[in-house]
C-alpha cells in the first residue's frame, strides 16, 4: 500500500504560502518602484522649476535696472507707472533680445497693472488684455507663479520653431520702491535639456531599487523556501506518523479502518453498477503463542518478531492490498476484487511466508505461526465491520482447531 498518495491536500499549503509570497513580492516591487520613482521625479521637476524661477527673478531684475528709462513713466497724480513708448520700443525690443539671447529664455511678456501686455518678444501679443488668468492675478497681487508645462510648439527669440519643449512659465510681480505692484513680467524658460537627465536618473533609480528589492526578496525567499520545505517535510513525517505502525512500519488499525470503509464502498458501487456481486476479502491473522515468544525471548525479541511477519506479509500481498497491524500480535489484510478462492490461497501464501522461515533473533533462529481467518463481502454486510467481524469469527476458529492453519465461517 502506496502511504504517499493518500496524503491529506492541506500539505499544499506551505506551497501557497510560497506562492502567496511571491506575488506580494512582484507587486511590492511594482509599488515601492512606482512610487520612488514618481517621489524623484517630483523632486526634480521641483528643483528645475525652482532654479529656473529663481533664474527668472533675477533676470527681470536685471531687466529692470538696464531698461528702467523704457519702461517706467512718471505720470502726473499717479506716480510711477509700468509704460511704453511706442517710438523706443523697437530698441527696447533689440536690447531685450540682445540681453536674452545667452539664456535659456524663449520668450517674455511684460503686463501693466491693468492686465494688458505692453511689451512681448512676440509681437503679435503688444496690446491684448489677458483678463482672466488667474495666475497673471496672483501676480499682481505680488506673489509670483511658476509650472512647469510641456508645449507642442512654440519659438524662440530667434523665432525659429521648437517642438515638444520644457518650459517653466513664471509670473514675476514688478513692484515700485514702496512695495506697490506696477505690473508682471511673464517669462518662459527652456529646460528641454533636463528631460534627458531625469530620464537617465530615473533609469538609474529604477534600476538600483529594482536590484536591491530582488536581491532582499530573493534572499527572503530562499529562506522562506528553506522554511517551506522544512514544514512540508515535517507534515509529511507527522501525517506518516499519524497512519503508520511506528514499530512494523506498516498502515495502522486507524490507517486501515479508513481504508478499508472507502473501498467498501467501493465495491458495493462497482457491484451495483456491473449488477454483480461486490468483491472485497478480509484475512485476519495472529501470531500464535506470541507471548511465549515475549516470555522466552524478552520483548525486544517480540517485536523483531512483528517486524519480520510484517515484512512478510508486506511481500506476500499485491500492491494495492490494504495491509495493517490491528492491534498487538494481529494483522489484517483487506484484498479488493478477489473471489473467496483466490482469496483462500492468498492466506495460505501468508501463512506459508510467515512460518517456512526461522525468523533471526541475536543470532538464534525462532519459527512461529500463524492463525488466519478469512470473509468475503456478502449482500447481507452494511458496513465494513460486518466484513471484519466474520474474518475474527473465522481466525478464533483456527486458533481453536489447533493453530497454523486457514479457517472461516
Amino acid at each position: 500500500m502506496n502511504l504517499d498518495s493518500t496524503r491529506p491536500e492541506r500539505q499544499k499549503n506551505p506551497e501557497g504560502l510560497l506562492r502567496l509570497f511571491l506575488k506580494t513580492a512582484i507587486v511590492s516591487v511594482i509599488v515601492i518602484v512606482t512610487l520612488k520613482v514618481f517621489s524623484f521625479y517630483q523632486v526634480f521637476s521641483g528643483f528645475v522649476i525652482s532654479t529656473a524661477e529663481d533664474n527668472s527673478v533675477q533676470l527681470c531684475h536685471l531687466l529692470l535696472d538696464q531698461q528702467k528709462s523704457f519702461l517706467f513713466r512718471n505720470v502726473p497724480g499717479q506716480g510711477m507707472q509700468l509704460a511704453i513708448d511706442g517710438k523706443e520700443l523697437p530698441v527696447l525690443d533689440r536690447n531685450m533680445r540682445s540681453f536674452l539671447h545667452p539664456f535659456n529664455i524663449i520668450k517674455i511678456k511684460i503686463y501693466d497693472n491693468n492686465r494688458r501686455i505692453i511689451y512681448s518678444t512676440e509681437k503679435a501679443l503688444i496690446g491684448l488684455v489677458d483678463a482672466n488668468n488667474k495666475r497673471l492675478s496672483k501676480a499682481l497681487a505680488g506673489k509670483a507663479d511658476t509650472e512647469l508645462e510641456t508645449k507642442g510648439q512654440t519659438h524662440d527669440l530667434s523665432e525659429e520653431k521648437l517642438l515638444d519643449v520644457d518650459v517653466v512659465e513664471t509670473y514675476i510681480p514688478i513692484k515700485d520702491s514702496a512695495g506697490k505692484v506696477l505690473g508682471s513680467f511673464e517669462t518662459y524658460v527652456n529646460v528641454t535639456k533636463y528631460r534627458a537627465q531625469i530620464r537617465t536618473g530615473l533609469l538609474i533609480l529604477t534600476a538600483v531599487l529594482v536590484l536591491i528589492l530582488v536581491a532582499v526578496f530573493g534572499f527572503s525567499y530562499i529562506l522562506i523556501r528553506k522554511g517551506v520545505n522544512q514544514l512540508k517535510q515535517a507534515q509529511a513525517e507527522l501525517e506518516m506518523l499519524a497512519v503508520t505502525d511506528v514499530l512494523t512500519g506498516i498502515a495502522n488499525r486507524r490507517r486501515v479502518m479508513t481504508r478499508g470503509e472507502e473501498e467498501f464502498a467501493r465495491a458495493i458501487r462497482s457491484g451495483e453498477r456491473n449488477s454483480q456481486p461486490a468483491q472485497l476479502c478480509c484475512v485476519m491473522l495472529d501470531i500464535d503463542h506470541f507471548k511465549r515468544v515475549n516470555d522466552t525471548f524478552g520483548h525486544q525479541a517480540g517485536d523483531q518478531v512483528l517486524r519480520e511477519v510484517a515484512q512478510r506479509l508486506q511481500r506476500s500481498v499485491r500492491p494495492y492490498d490494504i495491509i495493517g497491524r490491528y492491534g498487538g500480535e494481529e494483522f489484517v489484510v483487506l484484498l479488493p476484487d478477489t473471489s473467496f478462492e483466490q482469496t483462500r490461497l492468498a492466506a495460505e501464501r501468508i501463512r506459508m511466508a510467515v512460518c517456512s522461515e526461522p525468523i533471526s533473533i541475536n543470532g538464534d533462529g525462532i519459527t512461529v505461526s500463524i492463525s488466519l481467518g478469512i470473509s468475503c463481502l456478502i449482500a447481507e454486510d452494511h458496513c465494513l465491520d460486518d466484513l471484519l467481524k466474520r474474518a475474527d469469527e473465522g481466525l478464533y476458529k483456527a486458533k481453536n482447531a489447533g493453530r497454523d492453519r486457514v479457517e472461516w465461517v
